[in-house]
């Protein structure tokens, strides 16, 4: 594991000049009948985020749907996606009120996580520490600080589940690497990005984004569904 060194009328007079003739305040309309007064939006959340999201896969919505059920309050949230390629935008930042996703980004997945073909996806996950395996779970985003090992501006995770538990003692965090820009790997042999021992490594302005959305304790709900 790569070690990580600590471092989102003033009032106006009720009486009318005498030259001035007084308006006439038009009485209230009716009352509407009661049939036509909203009502609270009783949509499911599920609905709700196939609405707001026709482009996302069926298990990047259930992610959605999951993370936006648990308590926050912050404004955003969001969802990483172990399955597809690591070439592929598979970290989605979602908006809370609209179930939206605002926005998705390349994130890199721990080279324990490879399996032996090495080819972009990601295969094994892990908790334990020295495995520089990614874990999956619920994340919250804690405090920022700068890194010595990846110059700049990093983030600390905790892990909300068992699964990812251990994500702060294993300095599991979120910053920037070279290996996540495209020209580092486009039309290279291996044609992916880098990986990392575990961390969520972003390229630098779109770790810049990432941190500046989800600082303040936003929740991170990492996930993989195996392919059919």
């Amino acid at each position: 594991m790569v070690a990580l060194v600590a471092t989102v009328c003033g009032c106006a007079s009720n009486r009318y000049p005498r030259d001035v003739p007084r308006q006439t305040v038009p009485s209230s309309p009716p009352s509407a009948p009661d049939d036509e007064i909203s009502k609270p939006d009783t949509e499911p959340l599920a609905s709700r985020v196939a609405r707001a999201n026709p482009q996302i896969s069926p298990s990047v919505a259930r992610a959605i749907e999951y993370v936006l059920q648990q308590p926050s309050d912050h404004p955003r949230a969001a969802v990483l996606d172990f399955a597809p390629h690591s070439s592929t935008p598979r970290f989605h930042l979602v908006e809370r009120a609209s179930a939206q996703v605002l926005r998705s980004f390349r994130v890199a997945h721990g080279h324990g996580s490879a399996g032996k073909r090495d080819d972009g996806f990601a295969e094994v996950f892990s908790n334990e520490p020295g495995s520089n395996a990614s874990s999956l779970g619920l994340y919250q985003a804690a405090e920022t600080y700068i890194s010595g090992v990846y110059p700049g501006l990093a983030m600390r995770l905790d892990g909300l589940s068992p699964t990812n538990s251990n994500a702060r003692s294993r300095f599991i965090v979120i910053h920037e690497a070279r290996y996540m820009d495209p020209e580092s790997w486009k039309g290279k042999k291996n044609g992916r990005p880098g990986l990392s021992d575990g961390c969520f490594v972003f390229s630098k302005a779109d770790r810049d984004v990432v941190i500046s959305q989800l600082h303040g304790g936003a929740l991170i709900y990492a996930c993989y569904e195996k392919p059919r």
